[in-house]
This record gives structure tokens, sequence and C-alpha cells, in this order.
């Protein structure tokens, strides 16, 4: 069974601290958390978002485990 890596319960917790009440996010969000451009968000194959109807949503756990990384 893998180990988490050391940083994701930090990572996790800023997020939730960032965005309360919320357990995904919008890549405009994301990006804006990261200083970057949500071009920048979609050039990248390994951020973990997910397209849900006509939108791409970011999903806590996974960003704060790709951010681990």
């Amino acid at each position: 069974m893998p180990r988490e890596k050391e940083t994701y319960r930090d990572n996790l917790e800023s997020l939730r601290a960032s965005f309360p009440g919320k357990e995904q996010i919008s890549v405009p969000e994301a990006a804006r958390y990261l200083g970057v451009t949500k071009e920048r968000i979609f050039a990248d194959d390994t951020f973990p978002k997910r397209k849900l109807g006509c939108q791409y949503i970011v999903v806590l756990v996974n960003f704060a485990r790709w951010l681990a990384a």
C-alpha cells in the first residue's frame, strides 16, 4: 500500500483554509491559488482537472496530492 507524501496533509489543510466549505473548485480559482494563468493549467497534462458537463473542476484532495508530488 503506497504511503502519502509528507506534504500532502499540509497542502490539503492549506487548500481547505483557502476554500472553506468546498470540496472542489474551478480552474480559475486553482490558477489564482497557484499564481498562474488558467491557460498554463490547461497546458499541464499532469494537473488534476476533470471535465464536468461543460466546465472543468479541481477536486481539492487531488489538488493536494498533485502539489505534494
